[in-house]
């Protein structure tokens, strides 16, 4: 008695798609050398096809388990975040355990240095801060609140030269140009360096007038700034 096929017989399936494809074909109307090329190609077509679609599928599957891991580190954060000091530090350290391949982890790492600075832990937010910073791209939401942080903790603790430097990388992002000047021209102000202040001092005028087509001449800020850079001009 003949061994009957089984349905899921690799060789079974591929014989039955050669068939049901070589009918397809034959009612498209294609030029015959085109029908030839496929059906000559027919294995390592079918073989594109079902490698294309096993990509399609792990790439579905794995951004459904990313928008699943963003959810629950989202639920997770916005719970840490109502409980008293102690509990939230464990809660947070728990994300950046559980979640730490997610822009979460990372909120909660910035959060945790914030907490060891009103802790008085400087020199720990300062760590935290810093390594934080080097793994930021530069495009990215938090690169700024990570910079200007990190100038003002330098410059709590007398490391000037260290608080210039962020205050440069802020400088090169896109929209904190104005806020890094200000921070850049009190630093070399508190050095004694009156010419470099008076350039920031100078530079951040120019940049918030031409960012106004009606510069307010009452502007806190610049009222500030122009008050500071008159007492060093003269």
């Amino acid at each position: 008695m003949a061994k009957q096929k089984s349905s899921f017989d690799l060789k079974h399936i591929e014989e039955t798609a050669a068939v049901q494809t070589s009918g397809v074909l034959d009612q498209l109307n294609l030029p015959p050398a085109l029908i030839d090329f496929l059906r000559k190609n027919q294995r390592r077509i079918w073989i594109t096809a079902a490698v294309i679609a096993a990509v399609v599928t792990v790439v579905a599957l794995y951004g459904s388990y990313r928008n699943y891991t963003m959810r629950k580190a989202s639920e997770a954060y916005d719970q840490a975040l109502i409980l008293p000091d102690e509990q939230k530090k464990e809660a947070l350290d728990k994300i950046v355990a559980t979640y730490g391949s997610t822009p979460l982890a990372i909120w909660s790492r910035v959060e945790l240095a914030r907490m060891d600075q009103a802790a008085g832990a400087t020199k720990h937010a300062l760590q935290q801060l810093t390594a934080i910073n080097s793994e930021l791209k530069p495009s990215s939401l938090l690169k700024p609140l990570v910079l200007v942080n990190l100038g003002a903790l330098y410059e709590q603790v007398g490391e000037p030269a260290q608080a210039l430097e962020a205050y440069q990388q802020l400088k090169t992002l896109q929209g904190f140009e104005a806020e890094a000047l200000s921070s850049l021209g009190r630093v070399y102000e508190s050095q004694g360096n009156k010419e470099q202040a008076i350039a920031m001092f100078q530079e951040y005028l120019q940049l918030t007038s031409n960012e106004s087509t009606a510069p307010r001449q009452d502007d806190p800020a610049q009222v500030l700034i122009r008050a500071t850079l008159n007492r060093l001009q003269q």
